[in-house]
């Protein structure tokens, strides 16, 4: 269990000693915010600054972090656009197990320890379901360390993949207890599914109850017996229902907001079937400048040290056990089911959807965990075979490898031609010709002294080896003072102390990992409402007054053009080396203001909307015109996420009180103590009708659908629970 912490602790050793986040974020620093902080000569990748790291999962961990200190649930982000949803959004894993460093330690050390610890819990649950395989220690060991070197988990630890993929192991054994009759298990089925489901990966929770629907019955179809298949489907689509009982506190927040989200999920890449398969026996390949690689091929990995794996099994698979070859192979053909769906319907998967069913690399999930179990089921037929075995397993050996090592990578290199340059094609031959040599020695040490600790650790550490240079170049490591430096250009934005606007550039600069609140959305969250208002704002950029975006961040050519009608209202505040002006909008309307007069309207119009007109409101009732004095308001606690507090600053005759923040479900609101309705004013902002003499009004987020999904999942656990302890106490039938 010691050696399962190897891998983890080569992957956490740079952040330990030096310092820095587990992603490659070097991207960043092509972006005009970072470019001070950018070493002389650095070279940055083409694209590096749109990943989904920089854009979106490195400043939602930041934002974890943030919110932690304010000791709230983190439901709310007010850092983009006018306000999103976090925990809604699913992707940000705010209730992920991984997360939980998040809340109690700063940032970097968070980084590190939540990779940490999901390459060891990977590597546990596979080890403790290999044992429960019946395979000795060394052996469980190897199945451990090659779930643990997967791509998803060594290669892309902070993508949510990696979140769910650890619990994967565990879904299979207690899919393999449910075949043989011990249906009592599928309130820990269900447990384990709800682990994975909050993850951050909708698509891969659903890809994994895809992937056991599938195996039991070729499980079965491999042993040539239905026993038990009809107990073992109803005891999984118990699990299945259980599983989304115990995360309704994510699954209804999550329905309410795609209910409010209008664009589909971003769409993947894909590359030729034949590229992919070149690419799953040359992994080096993947990360080449041209090699085109898709997510999908990095969830694949085989190489020429796993062909040689595969060719060992073919050539003992006849000495084996029926058991072990059919438990084995049931595995092996459901893995290679899933894997083929993709390779010929990759198009059709990454076709733009609205809801998250599972894409191409969901497909590949369970490929890690198949290959580790025929690592460890090929060497412990191997020895024990006598000697006239070996004789023939070797003259097997040699043929299949002819075939399999040979063939592939002759067709991996015709199929990458141009890919990669030659010299990297010759690399990766050698280095794949060195993992084949250290294989061999195994296999010769192995005949001459069979033992399981000799042949599970040495094949354990050439896997480690095969993983760190298939992976070295997709994995990387960010310095501490280059993830999201704090530069000049980021201090003088913070302090404006304003929501920030102005430049199409804005759309790409993340800049609410600092805190800084934008009126742009870079993660590529959106919502319905705000779409259409920002659309709205394209063609007049005097809207953007409404929402209380007092900083202008604009070029010459803005201010020339797009913004030209706002120049007699704007103070420049400082003009920076590249040509950037920082301006103050002094006609700003205020984040919170009180209005006596609007337009009620069923619905927003957005083509109807102007600054100077009356604002429309959804519900209330105001005149159409008023020329009353106007009392102002202001905020009392500006930082935290889940609550506003306005004070009105005089007696007030009754009107509505307009916060510049999104209108979204479940914002509730009091006026001095009392509950009342929260309208949509403009389309997008909340607003509050209040009556003569008010003095405060209290905006929290706490929505009905968390509320609700809390204590759904709640009762669901303790009935599980409660299951759990009666079937312990009572014997299996």
């Amino acid at each position: 269990m010691a050696l399962l912490c190897v891998a983890p602790v080569l992957l956490v050793f740079s952040a330990l000693s030096k310092g820095g986040a587990p992603a490659s974020l070097e991207g960043l620093l092509s972006l005009a915010p970072w470019q001070e902080a950018r070493p002389a000569g650095a070279v940055i990748p083409d694209g590096a600054a749109e990943s989904s790291l920089v854009l979106r999962y490195y400043p939602w961990y930041s934002f974890l972090g943030q919110v932690a200190e304010t000791r709230e649930l983190p439901l709310w982000n007010p850092l983009e656009g006018f306000g999103t949803p976090f925990l809604a959004l699913w992707r940000t894993r705010a209730l992920s197990p991984f997360s939980i460093p998040f809340y109690l330690m700063p940032l970097g050390a968070a980084l590190v320890a939540s990779v940490f610890l999901k390459l060891l819990v990977g590597g546990v649950c596979a080890y403790v379901v290999a044992r429960r395989f019946n395979y000795a220690p060394a052996l469980a060991l190897l199945v451990g360390v090659v779930f643990q070197f997967s791509a998803p988990l060594f290669a892309q630890p902070l993508e949510p993949l990696a979140d769910a993929l650890p619990w994967f192991p565990l879904l299979l054994g207690w899919a393999y207890r449910l075949l043989l009759g011990d249906f009592r298990v599928w309130p820990m089925l269900a447990l384990v599914m709800a682990l994975a489901g909050l993850g951050g990966s909708p698509e891969a929770m659903l890809a994994g109850m895809a992937f056991l629907a599938l195996v039991l019955p070729v499980y079965r179809l491999r042993d040539r017996r239905l026993t038990h298949l009809f107990g073992a489907y109803v005891a999984l689509f118990g699990a299945i229902a259980g599983c989304l009982v115990l995360i309704s506190v994510q699954l209804f927040p999550y329905i309410e907001y795609k209910a409010q989200h209008p664009a589909a999920l971003e769409k993947a890449g894909t590359v030729p079937v034949w590229t992919e398969l070149a690419q799953l026996v040359y992994p080096v390949l993947r990360t080449a400048p041209a090699g085109g690689a898709s997510r999908a091929a990095l969830c694949m990995h085989v190489g020429g040290l796993f062909l040689l794996i595969i060719a060992l099994w073919l050539s003992v698979r006849r000495l084996a056990s029926k058991n072990r070859r059919r438990r084995l192979e049931g595995l092996l053909l459901t893995a290679l089911a899933f894997g083929a769906v993709p390779l010929f319907l990759g198009d059709l998967l990454e076709q733009t959807r609205e809801w998250p069913w599972p894409g191409t690399e969901h497909f590949y999930l369970f490929w890690p965990l198949a290959l580790g179990f025929l690592a460890a089921a090929s060497a412990e037929e191997w020895l024990q075979l006598d000697i006239d075995g070996c004789k023939a397993a070797l003259r097997r050996f040699v043929l299949w490898v002819s075939v399999l090592w040979g063939g592939g990578l002759l067709a991996a290199g015709m199929a990458l031609r141009g890919a990669a340059a030659p010299g990297t094609l010759l690399q990766s031959v050698r280095v794949e010709a060195g993992l084949a040599l250290l294989f061999a020695v195994l296999l010769l040490v192995t005949l001459l002294r069979p033992k399981r600790r000799t042949m599970g650790y040495g094949l354990a550490v050439i896997v480690m080896v095969s993983g760190l240079w298939a992976y070295g170049p997709a994995r990387a490591w960010t310095p501490a003072d280059t993830a999201f430096p704090e530069t000049s250009f980021i201090s003088r934005l913070r302090d404006a102390h304003d929501r920030v606007a102005g430049s199409e550039a804005l759309k790409r600069w993340p800049l609410a990992a600092h805190g800084i609140a934008q009126v742009y959305n870079p993660s590529g969250v959106t919502l319905r409402r705000y779409e259409r208002f920002i659309g709205r704002a394209a063609a007049d950029p005097s809207l953007m007054r409404l929402g209380a975006a007092g900083v202008l961040l604009l070029t010459r050519q803005d201010i020339q053009g797009q913004f030209a009608s706002l120049r007699p209202a704007l103070n420049i505040l400082e003009v920076f080396p590249s040509g950037a002006i920082l301006l103050k909008d002094l006609d700003v309307r205020p984040r919170a203001r009180m209005i006596y007069a609007g337009r009620k309207v069923d619905h927003f119009e957005p083509l109807a909307l102007r600054l100077d007109g009356p604002p429309q409101i959804e519900g209330g009732a105001l005149p159409d015109k008023d020329d009353g004095p106007v009392v102002s308001a202001s905020i009392a606690e500006p930082h935290e996420s889940n609550r506003v507090v306005v004070h009105i600053a005089e007696s007030t005759r009754p009107g509505v009180l307009v916060l510049a923040d999104m209108w979204y479900p479940g914002w509730q609101a009091t006026v001095d103590g009392n509950p009342t309705a929260v309208l949509a004013v403009d389309g997008v902002f909340r607003g509050v009708e209040v009556g003569q003499g008010a003095r405060e009004v209290v905006f929290k987020y706490y929505p009905a659908s968390f509320r609700i999904g809390m204590v759904v999942s709640l009762a669901g656990l303790a009935v599980l629970l409660l299951l759990m302890v009666l079937y312990r106490r009572r014997p299996p039938q």
